[in-house]
This record gives structure tokens, sequence and C-alpha cells, in this order.
């Protein structure tokens, strides 16, 4: 059975450039969460720097992982 849960939240990941002591953002959006044949997957989104649309899936364990991990940073409204 295939279910979907709306999440439409944003994470930023931070990347710090030592040399330049420079930092770059990256702002993903997740769209929902899925359970697809017993497999749950986060489901993603990202704006490239050509203002093209990005999408893409990963498993929950991968994206909790990240979190925890402090790559990516939940945005706050």
């Amino acid at each position: 059975m295939n279910e979907s849960v709306s999440v439409k939240q944003d994470y930023v990941m931070i990347m710090h450039n030592p040399v330049e002591d420079s930092y770059t953002y990256h702002v993903y959006h997740v769209i929902d969460i899925s359970i697809i044949n017993n497999e749950t997957l986060v489901n993603i989104q990202s704006k490239e720097d050509d203002k093209n649309l990005k999408r893409f899936s990963m498993t929950d364990r991968k994206f909790y992982d990240l979190i925890s991990s402090g790559f990516l940073t939940r945005l706050q409204e």
C-alpha cells in the first residue's frame, strides 16, 4: 500500500569555505514523506543556480541522519 504525508518544510545546508572564509547556503524544500513498497522516502525539491527546479528522493534514514549530524537545519517561519 502506498501512502503520503505532506510536510512542506524548508531545510538549509550551510557550507563553509575556510580558504575564502565564505559561506554557501542551499535551501531544500521537503514536499512529503511517502511509503512506497514498504520503503519510506522523503521527496525533496531544490532550486538550481539557473532557476530550474530539481526534485529527488532519499530514504528517511538518510534524511534524519543529515538532520541529526547538523548538515541540514530546519528553517523557522
